[in-house]
């Protein structure tokens, strides 16, 4: 694999916390919404930031040797 800059990795990390911040405020709207189509797809967007979020973990470097 590539060796990923310091400036990457922040970018991946930047984009990490988004994701997650997105994941947990769609998941919080789901539970606290009434109307269940509006719940369905907060859950579904709640997911497909948590599959995100996963897939940019998988980008992260496995130990600092791979990042310059």
């Amino acid at each position: 694999m590539d060796v990923m800059t310091n400036v990457e990795l922040h970018q991946i990390e930047e984009l990490l916390r988004s994701e997650h911040a997105a994941a947990a405020k769609f998941r919080m709207y789901a539970e606290v919404s009434s109307d269940q189509g509006v719940k369905k797809l907060c859950e579904q967007l709640a997911d497909r930031h948590r599959e995100h979020f996963i897939a940019l973990m998988r980008q992260m470097p496995q130990s600092d040797s791979r990042v310059q």
